[in-house]
């Protein structure tokens, strides 16, 4: 079994939360257990940790409902509601609504006879020593300590394969691929991108006329592809077409620079003839044969030139040599361009033989409260208005993206292995947690009283 991503998501949360706000008040003999069923008792710790969470839930929801809270407003935390409900009371029965999940995982793991693999139990241990090695002080400061750690890291490979025995293959809520097909099909997204910058070669700002040009070209694009122009072939045409640009700018600042050299090294002429009026007209334009004559006179300089010129052509072939992902408006900022991936250097004919899900992007369905990846204009979009095997146009401030939804259920790889683990338990992550929560009733889980009111959220360490 892997490494679950999203327990690395909750250590990385949790942590991040740690230096925040929490910390531990002491942990007396009789708060040193949190909650105990049959002859297992739990540690504090993990309630703390699961506090973390809770808060960071609370406080991202109180954000998105006002953008310039100031979180580390303690005293002002203390006094708002998260849905209707106190904050400290709803970030506590948070945190005991998984502490009870956790015991009941624990109990039904031991009752169906589930182990732990010699492979499992490796990648634990290698687990917790990663991540306790950056982050011990920070846990250990706030009452979490590394057996609390461990137990975590352990439950969720016990929680997988809980979940699997009842939702997996031959379970008793199995899911069918036509479940999984239905769900995947309201809830994800496969495209395709092709991204048209509202910048230059060099990374400088478009005006308007320059925007024109680039939702032309978008156009033009989208008229290909929907012609029947494979998508592919389109994102290297692209990715071909921006290379040159780029390889022609920097051309141009090489000989720029080389000329700018030649101008201050060499001695003005002083013997140079009167420059007429219909002289300076004339060079306004340079013809094809003035260009010639430039080029044979710039070859003839310091070697200056061609060492720029070099140093461009270097940085070109190194970028060909880079393999990435097709660039989206989720990377902030950061100017969006096509890039390529291995199978992109191939020809038509071989492209059997390539990634069969080269160049695409998965995109979650968002909401108000999960947020919108890659923005919600285009997240909205692909859900909303483009239809499976369809192409659309989307105009966003940094540039023209022209984006092709494909078909979900086509990508086999969600219906196999770890990623059709993942979906599944996704679904029925809810009806799980319920589920575990009565385990822990029914097996007659007990919490420690004092403790729970021992570990306030707000008790900050400064």
């Amino acid at each position: 079994m892997s490494f679950n991503k999203y327990l690395y998501r909750k250590i990385i949360a949790a942590a991040t939360a740690l230096t925040m706000v929490f910390a531990a008040t002491g942990c007396g003999e009789s708060t040193s257990w949190i909650a105990k069923c049959n002859d297992t008792e739990v540690n504090a710790g993990v309630y703390i940790f699961y506090q973390t969470e809770a808060y960071s839930e609370a406080t991202s929801k109180l954000k998105k409902g006002n953008e310039e809270l100031d979180i580390s407003d303690v005293k002002l935390l203390k006094t708002m509601t998260v849905e209707n409900t106190d904050i400290t009371e709803w970030i506590n029965n948070r945190a005991e609504k998984q502490l009870k999940v956790f015991m009941g995982v624990n109990e039904k793991f031991d009752e169906l006879g589930l182990e732990l693999s010699a492979e499992d139990s490796e990648s634990i241990k290698n687990t917790v020593d990663m991540y306790w090695g950056y982050y011990a002080e920070q846990y250990e400061t706030n009452g979490i300590g590394k057996d609390s750690f461990k137990a975590l890291v352990e439950y969720d490979y016990k929680r997988d394969m809980v979940l699997d025995y009842y939702y997996g293959e031959g379970g008793e809520k199995e899911c069918s691929d036509n479940e999984i097909s239905a769900y995947l099909e309201g809830n994800y997204a496969r495209v395709k991108t092709i991204s048209f910058s509202f910048k230059d070669a060099e990374g400088n700002d478009l005006d308007e006329d320059g925007k024109k040009e680039v939702k032309k070209l978008a156009e033009e694009y989208k008229k290909k592809a929907d012609s029947g122009v494979s998508f592919d072939k389109l994102i290297k045409e692209y990715s071909d077409y921006q290379a040159k640009l780029a390889e022609e700018a920097a051309a141009a600042a090489a000989e720029a620079a080389g000329e700018e050299s030649d101008s201050e090294e060499e001695p003005a002429v002083t013997t140079a003839p009167v420059t007429t009026a219909a002289d300076e007209d004339a060079e306004v334009t340079t013809t094809a044969s003035e260009e010639e004559s430039a080029e044979d006179a710039a070859e003839e300089t310091e070697s200056e030139d061609e060492t720029a010129e070099d140093e461009a052509s270097d940085d070109e072939a190194d970028a060909d040599e880079e393999e990435a992902e097709v660039t989206t408006a989720a990377e902030g900022d950061a100017e969006p361009e096509v890039t390529t991936t291995a199978a992109d250097e191939t020809e038509p004919e071989d492209e059997e033989d390539s990634d069969p899900y080269a160049n695409e992007n998965i995109y979650k369905k968002g909401s108000e409260d999960d947020g919108y990846t890659p923005t919600e204009k285009i997240n909205k979009a692909v859900f909303e208005e483009i239809a499976v095997d369809k192409t659309a146009v989307i105009e966003e401030e940094d540039g023209i993206y022209l984006i092709k939804r494909l078909s979900i259920v086509d990508r086999k790889d969600f219906f196999e292995g770890d990623k059709k683990s993942g979906i599944i338990a996704e679904m029925n992550k809810d009806n799980f947690d319920n589920m575990a929560a009565e385990w822990a009733e029914a097996y007659g889980t007990k919490f420690n009283e004092p403790a729970l009111k021992r570990y306030d959220p707000f008790n900050i360490k400064m």
